[in-house]
């Protein structure tokens, strides 16, 4: 008997110490993003004020559809600070990572904000902070843009 209660509470605190970490990796991970955002929202202050007057979804034009975001990673391209219309096939709203939508072949978008509204089948632009390949598929950070 006191040994299954040894191995419970060894069992436990490991799980404890492994969520206090993942919390403490993942409370930096968002204070540099919004430390990234707060000093973009800064330089982009008047451009966001003149932009407003104009209707929100004509005044951004996406330089790539997915199918030629993916086909530039494939082949080396750098695609930071392009804008990719993202036609969404499935939204996964607490992925290990934050939101995912999922598009193209082996496409992983991850938005620094969270849109809760998206679904499969919409179609939203993209903004790419910077794109990485994991095991086959490709892990694009940045942000939905309106």
């Amino acid at each position: 008997m006191n040994k299954k209660l040894l191995i419970v509470i060894g069992i436990l605190v490991i799980l404890i110490i492994a969520m206090g970490s993942y919390i403490v990796g993942t409370k930096s991970t968002n204070n540099d993003k919004n430390e990234t955002t707060k000093s973009k929202s800064t330089s982009s202050h008047s451009t966001k004020v003149s932009s407003s007057s104009s209707s929100s979804s004509s005044a951004i034009k996406a330089n790539l559809s997915t199918a030629d975001a993916e086909s530039q990673l494939n082949n080396g391209q750098n695609i930071d600070g392009e804008i990719v219309d993202v036609e969404i096939f499935e939204a996964i709203n607490s992925s290990e990572l934050g939101q995912n939508l999922q598009a193209g072949e082996h496409l992983n978008f991850y938005p620094a904000t969270q849109q809760y509204n998206l679904k499969a089948g919409d179609h939203v632009k993209f903004k790419v902070e910077a794109a990485k390949g994991e095991l086959g598929s490709w892990l694009i950070k940045g942000d939905v843009v309106k």
